[in-house]
């Protein structure tokens, strides 16, 4: 199992660095340096970057909705079967509300860098204004990589951390103090009171010693 969720957290990585890593190419450097040229010159470049391109957007998305939706599975079902919270830890983390508008947003990016690399007539109107979608394309997945990040961060599971050999459970929650006893020093007159009474039930010592003979 280790393996397995090594190999799919690899696969999520390479395929949000290909799809991301193109994208940031594309708004910051490529759209603005060809900017300059003619219309003919500009639409065969885009024509010659879209055909060598378009298989690794799909390499990409291809990666991220394998390992994305196998690594929801794999953790729902460990969540299930070792009971965290009772059951309630998915409701009350709102796991799975968190996972649909990250999936959501997701299918966003996937369907405008589809249209951004594609050539289908359905999308022409997304390259028709390709630095505007390029940049609600980034910005979309950037949404996704910090729900991601959150998502992340809710795997360590509930915030509890138990030693079975010592019996012991070390919890982030703290310790609540025993209320059943008044604080003695929660003012300046209840400590001197204790003083007077710690004073009056020592043991008095005779003043007659007796001392030693030679």
């Amino acid at each position: 199992m280790d393996a397995l969720l090594l190999l799919l957290r690899w696969m999520h990585i390479f395929g949000a660095v290909i799809l991301v890593g193109g994208l940031c190419f594309s708004r910051f450097a490529l759209i603005p340096a060809l900017a300059d040229t003619d219309d003919t010159s500009r639409d065969k470049i885009h024509e010659n970057i879209r055909r060598r391109w378009l298989p690794w957007v799909i390499i990409g998305i291809t990666l991220l909705l394998i390992s994305g939706l196998t690594n929801f599975i794999l953790f729902n079902n460990t969540v299930k079967a070792q009971g965290w919270s009772d059951g309630q830890w998915m409701k009350q983390t709102s796991y799975h509300t968190i996972f649909g508008v990250k999936f959501l947003l997701a299918l966003g990016v996937f369907y405008l860098a589809s249209g951004l690399f594609g050539r289908g007539s359905g999308t022409a109107w997304i390259r028709g204004d390709r630095m505007r979608w390029l940049g609600v394309t980034l910005g979309l997945a950037v949404a996704v990589i910090m729900l991601s990040s959150w998502l992340r961060n809710l795997h360590m599971g509930p915030n509890q951390l138990s030693i079975p050999d010592l019996g012991v459970s070390l919890s982030a929650e703290p310790e609540t103090n025993d209320t059943s006893e008044p604080d003695r020093y929660q003012n300046s007159e209840a400590g001197t009171a204790f003083r007077q009474d710690s004073d009056s039930e020592a043991p008095v010592e005779s003043s007659n010693t007796s001392s030693p003979t030679e």
